[in-house]
């Protein structure tokens, strides 16, 4: 019965590590950054995070990862709140590659409207 225990014990400690990893939080976003493209992929609320694409002045497309979907969603910002072809400003965090233009997003304005999805991050 104890080697049963400490198997069970094992593999909860096991599963625990491997979902620390996958969330990954800001780790290799660790550039300050803004951005002021076109929206291009409107906002998807599916998955883990919410995510959109935008295009910058140079023809670049960029990956931005918001915050968890249902605390994107709180801040009121989702599929309908910008329309492709909207322009965007973004703050947050770029990718510490250089070579990829993704960047982790905590401040998002479009006209007047500012929708704030991680409090405290772009500060």
């Amino acid at each position: 019965m104890r080697t049963h225990g400490s198997l069970i014990a094992l593999g909860g400690l096991a599963l625990c590590s491997t979902v620390a990893l996958a969330h990954h939080g800001w780790g290799g976003n660790n550039e300050q950054f803004e951005l002021t493209a076109t929206v291009v992929e409107p906002v998807d609320l599916a998955g883990p995070h919410a995510t959109m694409q935008v295009r910058d002045a140079d023809g670049q497309v960029w990956d931005i990862t918001l915050a968890p979907a249902a605390r994107t969603s709180r801040a009121g910002l989702n599929a309908d709140s910008l329309a492709v072809g909207a322009e965007v400003r973004l703050r947050g965090m770029r990718n510490d590659d250089g070579a990829r233009f993704e960047m982790k997003t905590c401040r998002v304005t479009s006209g007047e409207t500012t929708w704030d999805v991680y409090q405290g991050n772009c500060d």
